[in-house]
């Protein structure tokens, strides 16, 4: 079911089958929590585990393959310092709310630093930062299901009536040409199997020599903190080399090992287990949400950020390229789909970063 079933769910969220605040990761989630709940047959704990952790490592350099640094030049710095913001209000709201909430919220580091890699790169972000520090496997499942309820929220609320709202405060987006309009074609598009082969090969390469360079320095063939950000500098150093390039775009690839972890994941979590740490979460990352809207709102207006650039890099920074292409679509602006997409899948390798960072530091504020 693991392995299947994520084939369905990117079929059914390219077909539109599914509600614009839903996507494949949803269906996915979904499907492994509901089975867990309703006892449909014995899951194996241990083998669910091993299979989350295995395809993250694999699906992560596949998805920080696609980064092009360059592109973020070529097709506008207004995006990226308005994704800067983003992620500065990130790092700030969801830091202080760890402070405060330290108290009410157990383990409120972990949550902070996950929190914050998925709103500076959305939910691979979530799930990395989670194996680097040890996070229990359902406070993963937690923070993604507030973020089905109060992203889900915001995300609808910026297909409907916020762009209308948000154009009383930020100066009207200038119109450009640059030859984004077919950007969106290339996260999804096909490739032979010889391709995804090759794909494949490079990613379990990066990954052997993370576990290598772990091994090297720390003593240990798996140390969780180690190996993702191993995983995440090896992927970003190749994407300067000509050999990322000659393999094509391993998006899609790597989504679907995505979509594997979130199947894995989703078949752990037994809501009944959950129960009594659910509000305390849902409440903390209402509170980090609201708190990074408002500030990443703040910064833009104080640096004359137009409208539409302000909404597609917080869309990327929340949601990733995906939704990029959703929102970018209702607003009409497919001028501006090249830097959100390459923004958001920047995302995917400063939220690691900037989530493993900040947990320890809070950690070391917090605990000592």
């Amino acid at each position: 079911m693991a392995i299947g079933f994520p084939l369905l769910a990117t079929l059914a969220a390219r077909r539109r089958w599914v509600p614009e605040w839903s996507s494949s990761i949803v269906l996915c989630y979904g499907l492994g929590i509901l089975v867990a709940n309703l006892h449909l047959w014995n899951v194996n704990g241990d083998l669910m585990e091993a299979l989350a952790g295995g395809s993250m490592l694999i699906g992560l350099p596949l998805l920080l393959f696609s980064v092009r640094i360059p592109d973020l030049v070529r097709y506008g710095r207004p995006m990226l310092f308005s994704f800067f913001l983003c992620c500065l209000a990130g790092v700030c709201c969801t830091g202080l709310t760890g402070l405060l909430l330290q108290d009410e919220v157990g383990n409120g580091w972990q949550i902070a630093g996950m929190l914050t890699g998925l709103y500076t790169g959305g939910t691979p972000n979530v799930q990395a930062i989670g194996i680097a520090l040890q996070a229990p496997p359902e406070y993963v499942v937690l923070i993604q299901a507030a973020d089905v309820l109060l992203g889900g929220s915001y995300l609808l609320g910026l297909v409907t009536f916020l762009p209308t709202l948000y154009a009383k405060f930020f100066r009207p987006t200038p119109g450009r040409e640059d030859g984004s309009d077919d950007v969106q074609d290339t996260l999804h598009e096909t490739a032979s199997w010889n391709m995804r082969l090759k794909q494949l090969g490079l990613s379990l390469l990066v990954t052997g020599g993370a576990f290598l360079l772990s091994w090297l320095m720390t003593g240990q063939w798996f140390s969780p903190t180690a190996l993702i950000l191993f995983v995440t500098t090896l992927s970003l150093v190749l994407t300067a080399t000509p050999v990322v390039h000659r393999i094509g775009n391993a998006y899609p690839l790597g989504e679907y090992f995505v979509l594997i972890f979130c199947v894995a994941l989703g078949l752990l979590a037994d809501f009944r287990q959950l129960a009594n740490d659910g509000l305390e979460l849902l409440y903390f990352s209402a509170v980090a949400l609201v708190a990074t809207t408002l500030l990443h709102l703040v910064l833009a207006k104080l640096f004359r950020v137009d409208r539409d650039t302000v909404i597609l890099s917080s869309v990327a920074a929340f949601y990733g390229p995906v939704f990029v292409v959703q929102v970018a679509t209702a607003l009409r602006n497919h001028r501006l789909l090249a830097s959100g997409i390459a923004v958001s899948l920047l995302g995917f390798a400063v939220g690691n970063y900037l989530g493993i960072g900040l947990a320890y530091t809070l950690r070391w504020l917090t605990i000592g």
